[in-house]
């Protein structure tokens, strides 16, 4: 399940340095996935290679983000989690929201979602490159709001599938439901094929969205 291991980061979990544990496999199929070399990646045996240094440093650094991929789908994330949990590490996890299922079984032993909105819902479908069913999704937002733990609710602002408009949709969604912020992230073009919008751009779509919610932005300069 785990293909990749960041043992110190700043930036996973809000307010904490964590350990963050990366899966390979996911179940939507987004073009500018920043983690689809993962699947080449060789697995690591968590009970064997991960858990022991883990503990080893648990005085030191106590946070977990399990992120992906898509962390959820995978056979061992319930017991992983509840690994997690029995050696009194603090949880957290990147998700799309597909699996309610799953997540309303784990949500009482994690203390942080950060969870993606890939798109508004009439135009899911177009950036995940999968049949979506948004009731999942909103299902999902729904057990993260109900719960309260810590979460964030986020936008990869993708230019060839996101308009001021899509974004600004998301931003009235998350309103109606209660949501108190949201985080827009700008896209980055690794392969300089999709021209990210300018930071000028990403400003203008924010104070759009900041009429519903508080929006914060990443990755401008």
């Amino acid at each position: 399940m785990i293909k990749s291991v960041i043992w110190s980061s700043m930036i996973d979990y809000p307010d904490n340095v964590c350990t963050t544990l990366f899966t390979g496999v996911c179940n939507f199929d987004c073009e500018f996935c920043y983690n689809k070399g993962l699947l080449k990646e060789k697995e690591l045996n968590f009970e064997e290679e991960i858990l022991p240094k883990l503990l080893d440093r648990k005085d030191f650094i106590d946070h977990v983000i399990i992120s992906g991929g898509e962390c959820t789908i995978h056979p061992d994330f319930e017991k992983i989690v509840n690994v997690l949990y029995e050696n009194g590490f603090k949880i957290g996890i990147h998700t799309n929201g597909y699996t309610p299922e799953i997540l309303e079984k784990i949500i009482g032993k994690i203390d942080y979602v950060g969870m993606d909105i890939k798109n508004d819902f009439d135009n899911y479908d177009k950036i995940t490159a999968t049949k979506v069913d948004v009731d999942k999704i909103k299902k999902s937002v729904g057990l993260i709001l109900d719960s309260g733990i810590n979460y964030e609710f986020r936008t990869t602002v993708y230019p060839k599938y996101l308009k001021s408009e899509n974004v600004v949709n998301i931003a009235k969604y998350l309103k109606d439901v209660g949501c108190k912020k949201y985080v827009l992230q700008n896209y980055f073009d690794h392969n300089k094929t999709v021209i990210p919008y300018s930071s000028e751009k990403m400003k203008e779509i924010k104070a759009e969205c900041d009429e519903y919610l508080p929006t914060t932005l990443r990755g401008i300069i």
